[in-house]
């Protein structure tokens, strides 16, 4: 990890999941073109998506052990101010105890700059919202988008050609679909499954390897057929972002010619950074 000298104007962006805290501090961002607008007629380049210039991802006891504060003190003398958008009350609050000397700002659903078309504004996942938030920066100008956010719990949401945040599904990662089978039978074990990476043989050919199978592709099919089926909902094809680890596994199985599919890394965080406010 390299260090960065931190300023005024620096932003720590936190995420804060049931199983896992990211964190990313976002230094410099104008919110610019991706490239310098040329003389003529030709279209201006999109803005840019902010990106964290460090990442940390961690579990909260982890961070409580000591491994935020050694973060902290590795990134700059200088305390940035910290959003913090988190879908897990006690982490959140063990989090801003430990942060009690920061300025930090509470990210909330309902004040995101993103419009809910939910029934339930306030109750809408704050993770859900944000990563929308940065996918409206991504997407092109009249087009919807889907987002999928592959996690603890996999996510997989509808945003409208106006930029409206529609709603979507949830169901399990592939983690806890694991351990659902392990705790709700008799003789199923309890694997340790991770995120969905390399896929496995359809065919296991004892428990274990037919447990993997089942989890890997009854994730990748669920999300293949609700993309489908919110397709379904629309007169444009949509872009399709996804985040969270196995994002680029994901992506191999879902893209095609007719499916434009982009990974994101850090969309989440970057949604926080937006929502702060770091490149206004």
């Amino acid at each position: 990890m390299s260090n960065t000298s931190s300023s005024t104007t620096d932003l720590l962006a936190i995420d804060v999941g049931n199983t896992r805290v990211k964190l990313g501090l976002f230094t410099s961002v104008d919110g610019g073109c991706v490239t310098t607008a040329l003389s003529g007629d030709l279209p201006i380049a999109a803005p840019r998506l902010p990106e964290p210039a460090e990442t940390l991802a961690s579990t909260l006891d982890e961070l409580i052990a000591g491994a935020l504060h050694d973060w902290l003190q590795a990134i700059g003398d200088v305390r940035p101010r910290i959003a913090l958008a988190s879908v897990s009350r006690p982490a959140e609050e063990a989090l801003a105890a430990l942060l009690s000397h920061y300025d930090v700002q509470r990210m909330a659903s309902e004040t995101a700059p993103i419009t809910l078309r939910v029934d339930e504004p306030t109750r809408i996942g704050v993770d859900r919202v944000m990563a929308a938030v940065a996918a409206n920066r991504l997407r092109h100008d009249g087009r919807p988008a889907i987002v999928v956010d592959v996690g603890t719990a996999i996510t997989v949401d509808l945003i409208a050609t106006d930029g409206a945040l529609e709603g979507g599904a949830i169901l399990p990662g592939p983690t806890l679909a694991a351990r659902a089978l392990a705790e709700k039978t008799d003789r199923l074990p309890d694997i340790q499954f991770g995120d969905l990476g390399d896929a496995p043989d359809a065919v296991g050919r004892s428990t274990e390897p037919a447990i993997l199978a089942g989890v890997f592709w009854g994730a990748v099919g669920a999300i293949r057929e609700l993309i489908a089926r919110q397709r379904d909902r629309l007169t444009d094809a949509p872009q399709v972002f996804l985040t969270g680890g196995a994002a680029p596994s994901v992506a191999r199985l879902i893209g095609g010619p007719d499916l434009s599919v982009r990974c994101v890394p850090h969309l989440t965080l970057a949604g926080v950074a937006l929502a702060a406010g770091v490149d206004r």
